[in-house]
């Protein structure tokens, strides 16, 4: 992190959590007030856009390399979720079911990333970025070499709500480890490239499609194979990086207190307390952007056959038909 004390987050002391420290405490306002002013506040300032070079420019070394190792995971998270979009009909032959019945693998990982979230969330707060992170890498090396050596449909349904989990418990952390040692002034810009590994993810997905689906006698198993192999990499990557210095700083203020498990939870509670209403907004924006991408990714895209259109044994027609 930079030597710049400009770098720093300000703390301040909360009086109802003794030991515990809160960065930028919002302003006590009435519930009346507050809807008073909600469209005041949606006029823009209108201020000077930043040069967004001299934004990028603030960031260090080490927090470049924060940066990308979050921002690799998060598009090799994003390639193992769309290996199953990519290859639903050749899904559907293996098992004997349906595209419809497939597509439950996609369902299920979207139904168990919240638990993964909230899991990979408790333990990235309380014990550091880097070994959940390490732990949310092997999971998912587990469970897509499980994926492609799964025999039933049954053993297919369990990795991908098993690999839900995985998949839930990255971005988070991913985003912790990116964006909570940079500069302030620089998040914004920042925050937006790290959300592109996501896109970036469904272009290799395809990619990779294109040459390792249907092109062997494997059929659809080596893109998930392959896509296994990654993470041994992107592991190696944050073993060989610290913990950030946002964490050190508040588990320097935990060790003060004493009760390292006690002061966690009062800083939970006064998190919950404090920002409740900032979490469900959150909470109702990102369902908003997934409604959106799942419409146009996850279901428009998802390659269906046509009944009318002939398919070729072995064609790569089989799994990349345009949208009926």
């Amino acid at each position: 992190m930079a030597d710049s004390s400009d770098d720093k987050v300000t703390a301040t002391h909360i009086p109802d959590a003794p030991g515990t420290v809160e960065s930028h405490a919002p302003p006590k306002i009435s519930v009346g007030k507050y809807a008073a002013t909600r469209f005041s506040t949606l006029k823009p300032p209108m201020n000077k856009a930043p040069n967004p070079f001299k934004l990028l420019a603030m960031l260090n070394g080490r927090q470049w390399l924060f940066f990308f190792v979050g921002f690799i995971a998060w598009t090799w998270d994003a390639f193992d979720f769309f290996t199953v979009s990519l290859t639903v009909t050749d899904l559907a032959d293996t098992f004997g079911k349906t595209t419809q019945q497939i597509t439950w693998g996609i369902t299920l990982v979207l139904m168990f990333r919240s638990v993964g979230s909230i899991a990979f969330g408790l333990a990235a707060d309380r014990y550091g970025r880097k070994w959940p992170f390490v732990v949310n890498n092997l999971l998912f090396i587990a469970l897509e070499l499980g994926t492609g050596f799964c025999q039933t449909y049954k053993q297919f349904l369990a990795c991908r709500a098993l690999f839900g989990i995985a998949m839930g418990g990255l971005y988070g952390n991913a985003a912790a480890t990116a964006l909570e040692d940079c500069p302030e002034e620089a998040r914004g810009i920042v925050s937006g490239m790290l959300q592109q590994g996501y896109a970036f993810g469904y272009l290799l997905a395809t990619a990779f499609a294109r040459g390792l689906v249907n092109t062997t006698s494997h059929g659809w198993r080596p893109l998930f194979w392959f896509g296994a192999c990654p993470p041994v990499l992107i592991i190696i990557f944050r073993l060989c990086l610290p913990e950030t210095e946002a964490f050190n700083e508040r588990e320097l203020v935990r060790n003060e207190k004493g009760n390292i498990g006690k002061t966690f939870i009062a800083e939970g509670k006064v998190a919950l307390r404090r920002h409740w209403l900032l979490l469900i907004y959150l909470v109702l924006l990102m369902a908003g952007f997934n409604f959106m991408v799942s419409i146009f990714v996850t279901l428009i895209f998802t390659p269906t056959y046509h009944p009318l259109v002939p398919r070729i044994p072995g064609s790569l027609s089989n799994h990349v038909d345009e949208p009926i």
